[in-house]
């Protein structure tokens, strides 16, 4: 996944248009709020997300063979591993999310170093939190 410096957003910062979208898509339910979302080539294109309930990441072009949509309620994660890539210049940072069934897929996160830590810290402990 290639950089774009777009950065980390509150969830409150997107626009009631980005949010139907992103429900339209499956991945949030109608009263479920993002609590940090990071977007690589604008918000239709690409979106990660830590939600109250989930990670979620979804990547949509014109060619839908290319098409990725991944969510992952954290009562159905095993294991989080974080890899910052901040310091590079054409990759961004990301969060592989394994889940129970052992399916997997990443949430990539774009930002200054230390809004993507504490990207990885956010979704880390509402993991621990909501696990179970």
């Amino acid at each position: 996944m290639v950089s774009c410096e777009n950065g980390i957003k509150k969830g409150n910062e997107l626009s009631k248009s980005d949010l139907k979208y992103i429900r339209d898509l499956g991945l949030l339910n109608e009263n479920e709020k993002i609590i940090l979302f990071s977007s690589q080539g604008g918000n239709r294109m690409s979106g990660n997300f830590l939600s109250e309930n989930r990670l979620a990441s979804y990547w949509v072009e014109n060619r839908k063979e290319n098409n990725q949509i991944n969510s992952a309620k954290f009562i159905e994660i095993d294991t989080l591993i974080t890899t910052d890539l901040s310091e590079a210049l054409t990759y961004a940072s990301y969060i592989k999310v394994i889940k129970k069934n052992s399916s997997e897929f990443k949430v990539y996160v774009d930002g200054k170093p230390e809004k993507i830590d504490e990207f990885f810290e956010k979704a880390i402990s509402e993991w621990k939190k909501r696990k179970k």
